[in-house]
């Protein structure tokens, strides 16, 4: 019995012993038949072409030309005459002040300013009489000088009464506050019965109909840029009005600031829409696409094929039917596009899908309906 069990244990051994034997050769040939098996990739072939150098930047739209407004005199608002929103003509009237204190100026005003020419005639006519009494010694020199003395004070008193009477007519105007421009009424921040001050608060906004413009700011680094863009000509701009980009508008480089803004550190700008879509509203913000010019022949490799590691920028490229790591520079990148310099050719095959398997030098074969 026990030679038995003892045979049969032996037995099992041994077999187990050629299974492993089986199982281990022939996991070694997949492996090697593994690592023999070329892996699909998918490529894009290295573009050599003109690349668009441009500077892409947040902005705000803005009327072209905007006035706050604001009362000139001090006042009680009678009367609104404008809704927000509404269409004005320049010149039309938009509030009126209580002028009854300017009108009561001009009276009291007038009513000084008559007193004090009555007594300068009166002080002239003295001295007329007195003149022709100075010579033979009638009247004492004292005396004709009082007399002329106190016409240069009744002419003074009636020129102040004429620049009080000036200020009170100038305030009983500034009580009818009129747009100083053609456009759109903005929000109303006063409503009758308000009192306001003279240069006070803004009492609304009239925006311009006409032109719209983009107001940005460029950073300092890309300032170089742009200023050489200046120096060969007009510079456009792309406006966009949504994140997918597919509503845009053209613009003109308008005007550039001649210094930095201290709280930003960039450089102001404004682009000029020409014409506006009818969507674009004052304050909406787009985003802003300066051209600046092309560069010729650069390399243009897409995005997904640009790979990066701590020693630097890479791409893998098809060569001899395997893959090569081939180290890259990038400059700039557009729309998904990535500009490189590094040894390529025009056409060279990069792949812009990574197996996860791929190893440098390890077999390739390039999927069927690419290059």
């Amino acid at each position: 019995m026990k030679l038995r069990i003892l045979l049969l244990v032996i037995v099992s051994a041994l077999v187990a012993g050629v299974v492993a034997r089986i199982q281990t050769s022939g996991s070694g040939d997949d492996r090697k038949r593994g690592g023999d098996r070329a892996l699909s990739v998918r490529t894009v072939p290295v573009a050599v072409r003109d690349f668009p150098r441009v500077i892409d930047l947040p902005g705000t739209l803005e009327a072209a030309q905007q006035v706050a407004i604001v009362s000139q005199a001090s006042g009680t608002v009678q009367r609104q005459h404008v809704q927000e929103g509404d269409i004005v003509r320049a010149g039309q009237v938009l509030f009126s002040l209580d002028a009854r204190p300017a009108r009561a100026r001009i009276a009291q005003s007038q009513a000084t300013l008559a007193g004090a020419r009555a007594e300068s005639a009166e002080m002239q006519r003295k001295l007329e009489r007195l003149t022709p009494l100075m010579q033979p010694g009638y009247i004492s020199r004292q005396e004709f000088d009082d007399a002329q003395l106190a016409l240069e004070a009744a002419r003074a008193r009636a020129g102040t009464a004429s620049a009080e009477l000036e200020a009170a007519r100038l305030d009983a105007q500034y009580a009818q506050i009129r747009a100083p421009i053609a456009g759109r009424v903005g929000r109303i921040a006063i409503r009758p019965g308000s009192l306001v001050q003279a240069g006070g608060e803004t009492l609304t906004t009239i925006l311009a109909t006409g032109d719209i413009d983009v107001r940005a700011s460029v950073a300092q680094r890309d300032w170089p840029q742009l200023a050489a863009a200046r120096k060969q000509g007009k510079v456009m701009a792309d406006i966009f009005f949504d994140a997918n980009r597919t509503l845009r508008a053209q613009g003109e480089l308008v005007f550039v600031d001649a210094q930095v803004d201290a709280a930003t550190g960039a450089v102001p700008i404004k682009v000029r829409l020409v014409g506006p879509p009818p969507v674009s509203l004052s304050g909406q913000g787009v985003q802003l696409r300066l051209r600046l010019g092309t560069e010729p022949n650069a390399m243009v490799v897409p995005e997904a094929a640009l790979q990066h590691a701590q020693q630097g920028s890479y791409v893998y490229v098809v060569r001899d039917g395997k893959a090569a790591v081939q180290p890259v520079k990038r400059t700039r990148g557009l729309d998904g596009e990535e500009v490189v310099e590094g040894e390529l050719r025009a056409g060279e095959p990069v792949l812009v899908e990574i197996p996860q398997r791929l190893k440098a030098g390890g077999k390739v074969k390039l999927e069927s309906g690419h290059p």
